[in-house]
């Protein structure tokens, strides 16, 4: 049975935009796949954590073994068995919210995610596709850094279809968040 592995790095203070663009898009892509079994990971201080010295130098004896049974490559086994990914998180700081960066190293996982050779990296992911979801108070432009940098995690653990979906402007005053999402919301339903 496929699996559709939602990142849920939708920090927020108030109700989730991006969240709200997650559902959707969630809701519409399983009413399509009804086959597809949806896996969820929200990311919180305390459910990942950051790569430490002690931590590198543990996580290193397991690779070297390939013993990847250590509860901390979950998250990389799980990654790497998933079909499809959906990484949901807001616009931050030109990026994204801090702990999908954490997320990311936990499973960067030599010879689990991905394999080095002498002619670079070979992805060993059995995903099919990444939609990376975002919402901004502000637009985005060409300075999409969180984006690029996922496009360059799918790339290099062999994911070879990556797409957008955005929402911004959202609280730049005179223009109508609620409007602005509404659209949103109807693009990725056409979508399917």
């Amino acid at each position: 049975m496929e699996k559709l592995l939602f990142i849920d790095a939708c920090i927020s203070t108030h109700a989730s935009r991006t969240k709200r663009l997650c559902t959707t898009y969630i809701d519409q892509f399983l009413k399509k796949n009804p086959e597809v079994t949806l896996e969820t990971v929200v990311l919180r201080k305390g459910k990942v954590e950051p790569l430490t010295k002690e931590r590198i130098i543990e996580r290193d004896k397991y690779v070297e073994r390939k013993d990847w049974n250590h509860p901390m490559f979950d998250f990389a086994k799980q990654f790497q068995e998933a079909d499809y990914i959906v990484v949901g998180t807001p616009y931050w700081d030109l990026s994204f919210a801090s702990i999908l960066k954490v997320y990311v190293e936990n499973i960067m996982v030599a010879d689990l995610t991905f394999k080095a050779t002498n002619t670079g990296f070979v992805g060993l992911c059995e995903g099919k596709s990444l939609v990376y979801i975002t919402t901004a108070g502000g637009f985005i432009g060409d300075k999409n850094f969180g984006y690029d940098y996922m496009c360059g995690v799918a790339d290099m653990f062999g994911i070879p279809e990556t797409e957008l979906i955005k929402a911004e402007a959202l609280d730049i005053e005179g223009f109508d968040a609620e409007k602005i999402m509404e659209k949103a919301i109807e693009e990725v339903k056409q979508r399917f």
